[in-house]
């Protein structure tokens, strides 16, 4: 119908539809039924990854058709200190974050399961060499749990709630004003728990475990040292 027309119009003008296929430009005929600006995301990283790149989408499309057919991959990518880094491992899914607004790879590995951001790959190839994973297929990745009280003031379990909706999380209430949640993430996304956690200020307080109570002191002191 017209309606679907419009609707498919307006979905491939996303940047996104570019990892999947080059017939971009479809029905010619019609106006899209909305524009990408008529939606407003807040509370999302600004620092996505970049879908209209050449070779980002050359990347995304090896990795989805490793994980199609099966086969691995060799994988160089650089780290936060800008140092690269190889990994090979059998691809099992793509994952994407909305509000990091990024794409990562998952895989089996012979210690662990790997997660590998696309937009940090500099060069993949299929790995033409035989590979058994010792980390089979459907192993889970390495978890790790914070909990930290709040003070339920404008909103905050609610927004906390909102924030962390895609966690694994309980939340208990402590009296009239408190609350305790646990929140379970995946141990390679620690430094982002971190900085999540700091963005409710002084309405949240970490308390267990002592070594993300840590964190969050560090973080504090840093960001303290750069005002100065």
């Amino acid at each position: 119908t017209e309606l679907e027309k419009r609707w498919l119009k307006a979905i491939f003008r996303d940047p996104r539809i570019r990892l999947f296929t080059d017939e971009t430009d479809c029905f010619p005929e019609v106006e899209p039924l909305f524009d990408l600006g008529d939606i407003l995301i807040f509370d999302k990283y600004s620092d996505g990854d970049p879908y209209t790149d050449e070779g980002y989408i050359r990347n995304f499309r090896l990795a989805m058709d490793a994980v199609r057919n099966r086969y691995p991959l060799s994988i160089d990518t650089t780290n936060r200190k800008g140092s690269v880094t190889h990994t090979v491992l059998m691809p099992e899914y793509l994952e994407y974050s909305e509000k990091d607004d990024k794409f990562r790879l998952i895989g089996s590995g012979n210690r662990r399961a790997v997660t590998v951001n696309l937009g940090r790959i500099v060069h993949i190839e299929p790995y033409d060499k035989p590979y058994k994973p010792s980390f089979g297929k459907g192993s889970k990745r390495e978890t790790l749990t914070v909990r930290f009280e709040l003070v339920d003031s404008r909103n905050a379990l609610e927004r906390v709630l909102m924030h962390f909706a895609h966690f694994e999380k309980q939340a208990e209430k402590l009296d009239d004003e408190r609350y305790r949640v646990t929140l379970t993430y995946d141990k390679d996304d620690e430094t982002e728990m971190v900085i999540r956690i700091l963005s409710f200020g002084p309405m949240v307080k970490v308390t267990a475990p002592q070594r993300f109570a840590d964190l969050i002191k560090e973080r504090l002191i840093s960001q303290k040292s750069c005002e100065q």
